[in-house]
């Protein structure tokens, strides 16, 4: 790799990670001579990028938009795009038009979801189509020949079509990319790395595409989730004569997305110049942090010790013996993660919390929900407080244009006026008497006033209940956060409880030493979400993640 220095940096929960690079990005100031643009930072996801964009931004005193759009602060798809010049037309996205333009072209419907085992989007729709395209994605990301993939895909999933069927698939979707000039976003990074991929040959090594960014150094975070194609892009960006180092920043035991391709020994393959180990965590206390290295030591390899010191501050683990025991000692007014190793067990955990009556909200939907907004909202304007435009427009979503009756809510237009983000703006503060601004008819406006909306909202009455014992705000903006554990990655909360259930597919694919692994990793990922108390929920079910067995 010619003589670019590089410096790896192992990470741990709640290390301080993210402060050590805004560290390094400040030290680079002078080494790069002031200037941001010699600066390049990649990463996997549009919030990590976010992140770093703002606090280099505020260190460099330099406005965001230089280092997003003229500087090389971009996700690994965004930079490999840039330096490829491919056109947004052109580019395979998870948008409604793409997903129908595939459908069309391999004759079948297909569309995309959130996969409820590994927590990235798959194909879905057509069995045979939609595992033929997850299989030949895993392929090309993995370096590896399609059949072999699909000999471990169906080691949990016996319904996987065979090999001549995946390939099959996979040529037809090939050629009508190529008919029509388009790509995804493994075609992206294919180019950019230089290889060719055949459905029947396998990978083939071809001549890298696309310019190389003049920077003189290069921040690669959490590195642990790259795939071997993208860790030959990364390695091909530092190859630039430009580049004289690089930081590759990681914890190799937060891989948890190895079904999607990811694997740390891309991240621990690089010949680093020199290793540090962020020395102490200041989120997990001592039991946090013991119990923790309890769930990595049962990995079949790979473990080692990074002798990382707890938190100061004292810590606590208890069990629960069953969802509804562990809700009724959860309060809402305290930070709470309620995780769960799928979707279906993730809603298991929110339904207990709507049968004892106490707020939560989906890890996913933010602080700011809208259902929630609107809510707020009416029950504001009740209660003769004022709102503003943008949260009566939240109300509006929720309210029908016309009751069962036929009685007429709103006034003709409102719905479309409140649309408009100009005039949602423009409305500061209003009162319910001030009707002709919201669009509220007389009806409407007495069923506000006298708490009727509740019947006209669907869950109206359930928020209502839920209002009046935890007060209207902790109901609209929760703190009680509930999700899958890969979701939930790095997060965290001052209380967390993790249900082991897991599901008959994450059970069948135990017997895979590389899944089993995973398993306890993302064990290890759940447990150091805590920073005081972790509750270990067993609901008595079968299918409890190995990796709790430690307790």
């Amino acid at each position: 790799m010619k003589s670019v220095q590089v410096a790896r940096l192992i990470g741990y929960a709640g290390s301080g990670k993210t402060t050590e690079l805004l560290r390094v990005m400040e030290q680079a100031k002078g080494r790069l001579g002031g200037d941001p643009l010699r600066l390049g930072f990649a990463s996997f996801t549009r919030a990590a990028r976010a992140e770093a964009v703002a606090r280099a931004s505020s260190a460099w005193n330099v406005p965001e938009q230089l280092l997003s759009g003229e500087g090389w602060f971009r996700t690994i798809h965004s930079t490999c795009r840039r330096c490829l010049d491919v056109p947004a037309s052109a580019l395979l996205t998870d948008r409604k038009a793409d997903l129908e333009w595939i459908s069309e072209a391999l004759g079948v419907k297909v569309s995309s979801s959130l996969d409820d085992e590994t927590g990235v989007a798959k194909f879905i729709g057509d069995p045979a189509v939609a595992s033929s395209l997850n299989a030949w994605q895993l392929a090309r990301v993995t370096l590896m020949p399609v059949a072999e993939v699909g000999r471990r895909m169906r080691v949990v999933d016996d319904t996987m079509p065979s090999d001549q069927q995946i390939v099959s698939v996979c040529k037809r979707y090939e050629m009508a990319k190529r008919v029509e000039g388009r790509v995804d976003f493994t075609d992206l990074l294919s180019r950019f790395a230089g290889f060719v991929f055949d459905p029947s040959e396998g990978v083939i090594v071809g001549r890298p595409e696309g310019y190389l960014p003049d920077v003189a150094a290069w921040l690669f975070d959490e590195q642990q989730d790259a795939s071997p194609l993208l860790d030959a892009v990364c390695r091909r960006l530092v190859s630039a004569p430009s580049v004289q180092w690089c930081y590759v920043v990681g914890d190799p035991f937060q891989a948890i997305y190895g079904f999607a391709g990811s694997t740390a020994d891309c991240f621990l393959s690089w010949d680093a110049d020199k290793e540090r180990t962020m020395p102490k965590s200041w989120r997990c206390p001592r039991p946090i942090v013991e119990l923790g290295e309890r769930c990595l030591r049962r990995m079949h390899r790979g473990y080692f010790d990074r002798r990382v010191e707890p938190a100061d501050h004292a810590g606590e683990i208890c069990e629960a013996g069953g969802i509804e025991d562990a809700v009724s000692q959860v309060n809402p007014e305290d930070d709470w993660l309620l995780l769960a190793r799928t979707n279906y067990q993730a809603n298991r955990l929110f339904a207990a919390m709507a049968s004892q009556g106490k707020p939560a909200r989906w890890v996913k939907s933010g602080e700011v929900n809208k259902r929630q907004t609107g809510m707020l909202a009416l029950h504001s304007l009740e209660s003769g407080e004022p709102i503003n435009g943008e949260q009566w427009a939240a109300a509006i979503e929720l309210i029908p244009a016309r009751r069962a009756d036929g009685e007429a809510m709103l006034t003709r237009g409102t719905k479309a006026r409140y649309k408009d983000a100009n005039h949602r703006r423009s409305v500061d503060a209003v009162w319910l008497d001030e009707a002709e601004v919201l669009g509220v008819t007389p009806v409407l406006a007495e069923a506000i006033r006298s708490g009727g909306w509740e019947g006209l909202v669907d869950y109206g009455q359930e928020w209502r209940r839920k209002a009046r014992r935890w007060g209207p705000r902790l109901t609209a903006t929760p703190k009680v956060r509930i999700g899958t554990i890969h979701s939930a990655k790095g997060m965290e909360a001052r209380n967390v409880g993790l249900l082991t259930t897991t599901s008959k597919r994450v059970e069948a694919g135990k017997a895979d030493q590389n899944q089993h692994d995973e398993e306890c990793r993302l064990a290890y990922v759940a447990v150091t979400r805590a920073k005081e108390r972790l509750m270990v929920i067993h609901d008595g079910l079968p299918g409890a993640n190995p990796a709790m067995e430690v307790l």
